[in-house]
């Protein structure tokens, strides 16, 4: 399903399908597609570059750097859906970020991902952060 059809699917009512909403479904893809990878990089900035290739060669449409507001800017946003990436850091710290960015009202679903051990276990008591889909997933990096 492309993305444009996934946006009006959604607009529709978010319905449920076996439990899971379409948004939810969604987030799992788009972790699912980038989580394929073992990701060699030297940065931040270069882990950005390599996995807005991905994001690309899978099809998706996507801005870096989405600035929401004076406050709040989004590692990679894809038409509602932020993509938010820790290299390192403690999980509340993440978990703080990403439930800022679910007050904004041009947000409508959020993906963690982090190269930290912390997003290996999905933090499924929490489907949802201000009533928007959540969903968080580790990032394998290769070693060298």
């Amino acid at each position: 399903m492309g993305l444009a059809t996934w946006r009006i699917s959604c607009a529709e009512g978010r319905s449920m399908i076996g439990g899971v909403s379409p948004l939810q479904m969604h987030l799992q893809r788009v972790a699912r597609a980038l989580g394929a990878y073992n990701f060699r990089y030297s940065s931040e900035v270069h882990l950005h570059e390599i996995m807005g290739e991905v994001l690309t060669a899978a099809g998706y449409t996507f801005e870096r750097e989405r600035v929401l507001d004076k406050q709040n800017r989004a590692d990679f946003f894809l038409d509602g859906m932020v993509i938010e990436v820790k290299v390192d850091g403690p999980l509340g710290a993440a978990v703080s970020q990403v439930t800022r960015y679910a007050q904004l009202p041009d947000v409508t679903c959020l993906l963690l991902m982090s190269t930290e051990r912390w997003a290996q276990s999905p933090m499924k008591e929490h489907p949802a952060i201000n009533g928007k889909p959540f969903h968080m997933a580790r990032l394998w990096r290769q070693t060298l």
